[in-house]
């Protein structure tokens, strides 16, 4: 993870792409994002407008929670009651 965000912070660096379930592998730096669903886009564009609750809880198809600290991000499913994740 290092040596990505050292890779996304450097202007002459070519471009990377990397490929997670986890936003919290997203390393510092990087400046957008696409979250795919069954091979369709939920969103893409700047990161900060991508990763969010809303937009993780349509690709996962269940509540989630998103928190920011220090430019990392930190998703966990919402519990609720009853409802279980419908494939």
């Amino acid at each position: 993870m290092a040596r990505l965000a050292t890779l996304a912070a450097d202007p002459d660096a070519p471009a990377t792409v990397l490929i997670t379930h986890h936003v919290e592998e997203i390393p510092p730096g990087f400046t957008h994002a696409m979250l795919l669903k069954e091979g369709g886009v939920v969103a893409q564009g700047l990161i900060d407008d991508v990763i969010t609750a809303e937009n993780l809880s349509a690709a996962f198809s269940q509540s989630i929670t998103l928190e920011r600290l220090d430019d990392r991000f930190f998703a966990r499913r919402t519990s609720e009651p009853g409802r279980h994740r419908r494939g």
